[in-house]
């Protein structure tokens, strides 16, 4: 797949020169980047349920008071002149 792509001059510059060191084209440089920087990111992401048990947790009084505050009538109106 073709796609365009803005970088800085530097970055590309640094890009080709590694590229130029390993034998291969930019663009198979790239791709080979590309990938093991997506693959570093997929291995340190975490799930959903993971990111959950990791919230700090809150005592059922501040959740009691929290809620009424939320059911607050003040709390659910929305005051136009705070949006401009």
């Amino acid at each position: 797949m073709k796609t365009t792509l803005i970088l800085s001059d530097k970055l590309v510059r640094r890009a080709k020169a590694r590229a130029a060191l390993r034998g291969q084209p930019l663009s198979r440089y790239v791709e080979e980047s590309l990938e093991r920087s997506l693959n570093e990111d997929e291995d340190s992401a975490i799930s959903i349920e993971e990111w959950v048990d990791k919230l700090p947790r809150l005592s059922k009084q501040v959740c009691e008071e929290l809620k009424i505050v939320l059911e607050n009538d003040d709390f659910r109106s929305i005051d136009p002149a705070m949006w401009k």
